[in-house]
């Protein structure tokens, strides 16, 4: 739906329910006009923050090595799966999750289980109806980078930037905002569970400086007002955040915070993948 249809049906629904206002028509229509493009810009720059905040390519890559841990595929979804999500707001979600898998596979050069990946991501992307992101071309820019790690994440990074923006341009912010909140749930399971294994303390300050993009993900899943079954994941990301709240400012969380953020997140993560 286009933002001109969107203010319009917005309008009218305003106006049925205000006869007998003093309020003029075009009073109505500037209001509306004015609150919708907030909150669409809100979106924009939530959505944004929460992209930021998250470990670059590169970095990513260093933590992993330098957490020195082996491929562990029982920790990523089953491409099998697939056929489970019914609901726009779970294909959302896994959309995410897949994504993240395919990022962590890519991490561990596992070319072939990241083709699986991106195989369940391009059939969620068709399903959802979102066009020219993970196409063909996508496929033919991976294979071509292959062997270049730092490429590979930064090519599906921007391509989950361009689904966002694709979801977003076309008036559809709950989903995109549930899978954002799909790959970074992901990315903070894959990252407990590397952080808990290993102890490495880079990782796990990287971790601990989550907080801010938790923050931001719940402003954008509570401002695209995600409805139905895709509730459940504010809840999970706000009871994440109380966890997230008892780490000291600048400091590194404990075994014990690491514990308990293993178990929130899983069990969060453990709904979305049914």
């Amino acid at each position: 739906m286009k933002l001109k249809n969107l203010v319009v049906l917005s309008v009218l629904s305003v106006a049925l329910v205000s006869c007998g206002n003093d309020a003029s028509t075009e009073d109505v229509l500037a209001e509306n006009a004015d609150t919708t493009a907030k909150v669409i810009e809100q979106q924009k720059i939530s959505a944004q923050n929460v992209f930021n905040s998250i470990p670059g390519p590169g970095e990513l890559t260093r933590l992993v090595e330098d957490a020195g841990l082996d491929y562990d595929v029982s920790l990523l979804n089953n491409p099998e799966d697939l056929n489970k999500y019914l609901s726009d707001n779970f294909k959302a979600l896994n959309l995410g999750v897949y994504g993240a898998d395919m990022a962590y596979a890519n991490i561990h050069q596992q070319s072939q289980e990241s083709m699986l990946f991106l195989k369940c991501v391009n059939s969620l992307c068709k399903n959802l109806g979102i066009s020219g992101v993970f196409d063909e071309k996508t496929v033919d820019r991976l294979e071509a980078n292959k062997e270049n790690k730092d490429s590979l994440l930064t090519i599906i990074n921007k391509s989950f930037l361009q689904a966002d923006q694709f979801l977003r341009e076309n008036q559809r912010p709950h989903t995109s905002s549930l899978m954002v909140a799909g790959g970074w749930i992901e990315g903070l399971y894959l990252s407990a569970k590397v952080g808990t294994q290993s102890k490495n303390k880079k990782f796990i300050k990287k971790m601990s400086e989550q907080n801010q993009s938790l923050t931001d993900l719940i402003t954008l899943v509570e401002t695209a007002k995600v409805s139905g079954d895709g509730t459940f994941v504010l809840d999970g990301l706000k009871d994440l955040k109380t966890s997230y709240e008892k780490i000291p400012a600048n400091m590194t969380m404990n075994d014990t915070l690491l514990a308990e953020i293993d178990q929130k997140v899983s069990a969060l993560r453990k709904k979305i993948i049914l």
